[in-house]
């Protein structure tokens, strides 16, 4: 880790991923200088941590005819178009990312996970199996924990089991994880990347430096994943759960079977719906192909529960469920979401992001009524016009009591946007809150009722 001592490094970006490089490379001696262009409470907090420590930052700007480095660290959400970047090839400076940063820094094995959707889910739960099996490890990336600091915790001999972007991959260059899993491949941040071929180019370098001597886990109903598995140099597993495949995981008669070998039940799964079964399947090929008993795998898979605003189940009111998948921001997503369920009205919209959501109208049946709101409702109403009835709502509380009213018995509230939260929320899981909040409003409500007629 000394090899950084001395060295000119200039991050780019102050959010979490690019704070945590700074102190990493200061601790290491490293000759830190930060830039970011935005300004605000979180960056201003950073900025002042970071000076208090002798480190150099510079907010609200970048200043192009001070670059000067050895190396230069980006953080994830800066595209390869913005002026800091082609400046900084300009200048002939090696440009990385944290994630590139942390693979150098590292002793342990790194299990990645990618995909358009489901990746913070099946991180989640891979990290479960390792520490079952009592291999030092966490979960860490996209994730919430910066890559960076994740290395420091873990040793020789434990894994990190790592949630990758396409942004973050989009920057590495010796990256090698000793697994990993694509999960599903679907239009998704072509603002940034430019166009759908560049995206999965992005997110198939998950394999780029993998041998013959690692495992390449992927969906196989999945078109672009499977292309992805034809071209690897990795020994392929396949996960499905349509079929059991010879050489991977998938469902057969209610059955999950590993190899040939029945090792669970389907109904073990705890997460709802056929993207948790899907996300199940990824984590525990993902470990057993690292060597995880199926032991550990088995108890991981039973005692995990949802993560917030991922298909997490807030109430039951009058045999209807009510899901929050919140975190569901492009359509691949909420279509994923519906599947397995029944009777489902759908709560949708938000900011489209250009993506196109006409094909949200492939979720019916399960869905049987759609309340749309946000920036595109009308767009969300023009996609399942003539296929099932929709509702306009002013905000979540009306969203919700609408849904409410629509649904029946056995069925289930759903909300899975399709969209970004941003048009009127701070976040995906601001969003989340202020649906639990409206349905603990309908538990409350019928509460007080049920308390009155006693």
């Amino acid at each position: 880790m000394s090899g950084f001592a001395g060295m000119r490094v200039l991050v780019v970006g102050l959010g979490a991923s690019g704070a945590a490089a700074a102190r990493v490379l200061h601790r290491l001696d490293a000759k830190v200088r930060v830039t970011e262009a935005s300004s605000g409470a979180d960056v201003d907090r950073r900025a002042r941590e970071l000076r208090d420590a002798g480190v150099e930052v510079e907010v609200g700007g970048h200043d192009l005819d001070a670059i000067d480095a050895d190396l230069a660290i980006v953080s994830p959400g800066i595209p390869p178009t913005s002026q800091i970047v082609e400046a900084l090839r300009s200048a002939r400076i090696e440009t990385i990312g944290e994630v590139e940063l942390a693979f150098r820094l590292a002793r342990c094995d790194f299990l990645a996970i990618t995909g358009t959707n489901g990746k913070t889910t099946t991180t989640s739960l891979l990290a479960t199996m390792l520490e079952e099996a009592g291999i030092p490890s966490v979960a860490a990336g996209n994730i919430g924990l910066p890559a960076v600091e994740a290395v420091g915790l873990v040793p020789r001999g434990g894994a990190i089991a790592l949630e990758v972007s396409s942004f973050q991959l989009a920057t590495i260059e010796r990256f090698h994880p000793r697994v990993a899993v694509v999960l599903n491949v679907a239009e998704d941040h072509t603002d940034w990347h430019g166009s759908f071929a560049s995206y999965a180019a992005a997110k198939e370098r998950i394999s780029e430096n993998q041998g013959a001597d690692d495992v390449f886990v992927f969906n196989a109903l999945d078109d672009e994943a499977r292309r992805m598995a034809s071209r690897t140099r990795a020994r392929t597993v396949p996960f499905s759960i349509a079929e059991a495949p010879p050489d991977g995981i998938g469902v057969q008669d209610g059955e999950v079977f590993w190899r040939g070998r029945s090792i669970f039940s389907a109904s073990d799964v705890a997460l709802p719906g056929v993207a948790g079964l899907e996300d199940s399947l990824a984590a525990a090929a993902a470990a057993l192909s690292y060597g995880v008993d199926v032991r550990p795998v088995v108890r991981g898979i039973k005692g995990f529960r949802a993560l917030r605003h991922r298909l997490e189940i807030v109430a039951e009111i009058d045999g209807v469920t009510f899901i929050d998948d919140s975190k569901a921001t492009n359509p691949h997503a909420a279509i994923a979401a519906a599947q397995g369920l029944h009777d489902v009205v759908l709560i949708a919209g938000g900011r489209a992001k250009g993506i196109d959501l006409s094909v949200m109208r492939t979720m019916v049946p399960p869905v049987s009524a759609v309340v749309a709101l946000g920036e595109a409702a009308d767009e969300i109403a023009r996609a399942f016009e003539g296929a099932a009835p929709v509702e306009h709502a002013s905000d979540m509380e009306d969203a919700v009591r609408r849904a409410a009213a629509r649904s029946r018995r056995g069925g289930s509230v759903l909300l899975a946007p399709g969209c970004a939260s941003l048009d009127m929320y701070t976040d995906y899981a601001a969003r989340g809150e202020a649906f639990v909040r409206a349905v603990k409003t309908l538990v409350d409500r019928q509460e007080r009722s049920a308390g009155g007629e006693s």
